[in-house]
């Protein structure tokens, strides 16, 4: 289990995004269940991985964002506000299926946010004509989204250190080893897929015979924008910040390899990397394949 060192961080609420807030709140809890469950088998059995079906407010598919490797198409998500029990599908290449086909799209929607940003702290960062108003207003915003000092129109190397996307794979290799494939209670109970703890009194939920406590989320999607804004920001993390940053300097490739060798404050385990390698091997062609639905490689490294 990771420790994944929290941090207070401005998000925006759930409240805001509506197509965000629980569906169905008529329906009861397993029939919930058993409706989200229906989607991803019945899915998986006519194509071979799952696909969730369109919200009525979601993200237009048209909009293509660059991210450190690709283009990836920002696809119309449904919110999955509760995670289906995947214990209910016969582990193996079902369940896989199942898994990634829900997950994948959403890794790939939030490194997309992420990147957009990203591009244009670039834009203004790097012209001549000086920040206007509301630019230095969203500019002091992602500052302090990011916990990052800076000074007024100053775009600092400091802040495109932490505003970056992390590499599909290894988001995606993560939420296996930690989760069992969203197999765990975390992961069922809370949309907590990554392990990621909290430590206020009566915060989150406990895990059982313990006193630990692990975050919750309102949506699947709230779970892996927490966790990668938490490898973003947190000095636990400043060393894989470091790498990434080095690497797009020189232009070269970000990969999930190059980067999970900087986990070592994540999790309690000796040999914790050496896990997430080894599922890395195992199942890095099947996650790039699902991921390769909504992506289309330009070879950027920015």
């Amino acid at each position: 289990m990771s420790l994944s060192f929290p941090r207070l961080f401005h998000r925006r609420s759930v409240r805001e995004w509506p197509f965000l807030r629980r569906p169905f709140r008529h329906e009861t809890q397993p029939a919930r269940r058993q409706r989200i469950l229906a989607v991803v088998t019945g899915t998986v059995l006519t194509l071979g991985f799952a696909v969730f079906p369109i919200a009525s407010r979601a993200e237009s598919i048209s909009e293509t964002v660059p991210t450190l490797e690709s283009q990836i198409q920002r696809p119309a998500l449904d919110p999955v506000t509760e995670l289906p029990d995947l214990r209910d599908i016969k582990a193996g290449p079902k369940r896989k299926a199942a898994f990634l086909g829900m997950l994948v799209p959403l890794v790939q929607a939030e490194n997309a946010r992420i990147q957009r940003d990203r591009n244009w702290l670039i834009g203004v960062g790097s012209r001549i004509n000086p920040m206007t108003a509301d630019e230095k207003q969203r500019l002091a915003q992602l500052c302090d989204d990011y916990g990052v000092e800076c000074e007024p129109g100053e775009v600092s190397q400091e802040l495109l250190a932490r505003v970056n996307t992390v590499p599909l794979e290894m988001v995606v290799i993560q939420a296996v080893e930690e989760s069992g494939w969203g197999t765990s209670r975390l992961a069922r109970d809370s949309n907590n897929l990554f392990g990621m703890r909290c430590f206020s009194e009566g915060c989150g939920i406990a895990q059982l015979g313990t006193s630990r406590r692990f975050q919750t989320f309102d949506s699947v999607r709230d779970g892996v924008g927490a966790y990668l804004h938490n490898l973003n920001t947190h000095r636990a993390y400043t060393q894989l910040r470091g790498q990434r940053a080095a690497l797009a300097a020189k232009g070269k490739s970000i990969s999930a390899e190059k980067l999970i060798g900087t986990l070592h404050n994540y999790s309690t385990s000796p040999d914790y990397q050496q896990q997430l390698l080894s599922l890395l091997r195992t199942n890095g062609d099947l996650i790039r394949t699902h991921g390769a639905d909504n992506a289309f490689v330009t070879g950027s490294t920015a």
